[in-house]
């Protein structure tokens, strides 16, 4: 028992020394692809997914007292996003000159810097991917107004490898770009890239470019119902990206996005209309939408009688009258009857004066006894069938 007591200890020394081992080791280049690629809070489409090669300790002491142009030296005179601003060897040489030399390249001299030189023998210089970020950027246009680099480069000081995760977000250039009284152009084609008419572009291969949360107008799942508020007050906002047609294409019916209707639409649509499901009426209007496009195919009889005879839409008049399936229905659901008909429909039949005066009132027994009630809540209502409000009296 004490001899697998010992070995046991010996197995778990091994592991806690190999573990150890690996902490210190340096970092493969795959191990500093991984770090880059869990930088939160930038978006990949504009400031894609990079690679890096490199190490450099940007929280050294030696370093953090370094003003941040002695090592950038390009950056202060820089008016475009593509230009590249790591610095150079030269830039390293003053201090690292021993590390640079050339002539005499080894793995413990050369590895300090560029991970992953001499693994496995090779010893050629990895390379470091660096894509252009998807904005409109000039360094020198914010350098003459006064701005120093940690304003935007946040934290910096404090990283060993600078990433994508120190470039500024847009809630740092609002700033200046955003706000009651904006010190900067607020338009979004001044940083972000455009299509020939001047309209954003929003596709790229990594996905779609939309509007961050921070704006309130984050096309996320609920954006299907919202976006009608958000455009009512920021229509010049939406359109940065949007053109009218993508508005009235949709709205008109000629595109019908296939999560709200699906194929076949047009057939199952009256089952889901029905229901009297608010889903419908969160982006129609029942009595002009569907009327209208009733009236334009030739399905909807309007204020005709003889829509109940025709059985096109309702049952046998035994059932539908007679038998009150049209009262359970009106009262399940009275915008799927508004689709079709308008109130002068009802007042035909239940109307003081019409067809149905001498006993098909709508009131139900004892309506006497709240009827004053009734009148004065809405006596709109009452008006419907009994005419000039203020001349009823609840006799």
């Amino acid at each position: 028992m004490r001899r697998a007591h010992t070995t046991l200890v010996a197995c778990l020394v091994a592991v806690v020394a190999a573990l150890a081992a690996l902490a210190t080791a340096a970092p493969t280049r795959a191990h500093a692809q991984d770090l880059v690629r869990s930088a939160a809070g930038r978006s990949a489409i504009v400031y894609p997914v990079e690679r890096w090669a490199l190490r450099m300790d940007h929280s050294h002491p030696a370093h953090r007292v370094l003003a941040c142009v002695r090592c950038h030296v390009a950056a202060p005179t820089s008016r475009v996003a593509r230009d590249v601003l790591v610095p150079r060897e030269a830039a390293c040489a003053p201090c690292h000159d021993g590390d640079t030399n050339r002539q005499a390249p080894s793995r413990e001299r050369c590895g300090r810097c560029h991970v992953g030189y001499g693994a496995a023998g090779a010893l050629d210089v990895p390379r470091s991917t660096m894509p252009v970020a998807r904005i409109l950027f000039s360094h020198a246009a914010h350098t003459t107004r006064g701005m120093v680099c940690l304003d935007c480069h946040e934290n910096v000081r404090r990283v060993t490898l600078a990433t994508r995760a120190n470039l500024p977000t847009m809630r740092s250039c609002l700033r200046c770009h955003g706000g009651a009284t904006p010190s900067a152009p607020t338009a979004c084609a001044t940083c972000h890239l455009t299509m020939p008419d001047g309209r954003l572009r929003t596709r790229y291969p990594e996905g779609s470019f939309v509007p961050p949360a921070l704006l309130g107008m984050r096309h996320g799942a609920d954006w299907l119902v919202r976006h009608r508020w958000v455009a009512a007050d920021e229509g010049p906002t939406c359109a940065s990206c949007h053109r009218e047609s993508d508005c009235t294409d949709c709205h008109d019916g000629r595109v019908r996005p296939p999560r709200v209707h699906p194929n076949d639409f047009l057939t199952i649509h009256p089952q889901l209309a029905r229901r009297g499901s608010p889903r419908c009426t969160s982006c129609h209007v029942t009595q002009s939408f569907c009327l209208e496009c009733h009236a334009r195919l030739g399905v909807a009889l309007i204020a005709s009688p003889l829509t109940r005879a025709t059985g096109r839409f309702h049952p046998p008049d035994a059932i539908w009258v007679r038998g009150g399936a049209h009262v359970r229905e009106a009262r399940r659901s009275l915008e799927s009857c508004a689709s079709c008909h308008a109130e002068r429909d009802c007042i035909v039949c239940h109307g003081a004066t019409g067809i149905g005066s001498g006993g098909l009132s709508p009131h139900p027994r004892a309506y006497h006894a709240i009827c004053a009630d009734a009148l004065r809540a809405n006596a709109r209502a009452c008006a419907s069938c009994h005419g000039d409000p203020s001349s009823l009296r609840c006799d």
